[in-house]
C-alpha cells in the first residue's frame, strides 16, 4: 500500500514502495530522511506528519551541463 508506521501511526509515502523496505534517518529533532537503498526519497516532518519529496532533478544551468 505504500504506508510506513511512524510513531505507531501510518504515513503514506507512495504506492510504488508497497512491499519494499525504506530507511529512516533522523536529521533534526522533528525531521527524518526517507531512503530507498542509496536513493534519498525525501523527508518527513514529524510535527506536521508531511512527506516532502526530494528533488529528482536539481536545477542545472547551461554552464553546468556543458562538457568541458
Amino acid at each position: 500500500k505504500g504506508l510506513i508506521s511512524l510513531e505507531g501511526q501510518p504515513l503514506f509515502l507512495s504506492t510504488s514502495l508497497g512491499g519494499w523496505s525504506v530507511g529512516l534517518k533522523p536529521i533534526a529533532e522533528d525531521v527524518m530522511e526517507v531512503w530507498f537503498g542509496r536513493l534519498l526519497l525525501g523527508q518527513v516532518d514529524l510535527a506536521t506528519r508531511n512527506f516532502i519529496r526530494a528533488d529528482i532533478r536539481p536545477n542545472k544551468t547551461a554552464k553546468q551541463t556543458e562538457k568541458v
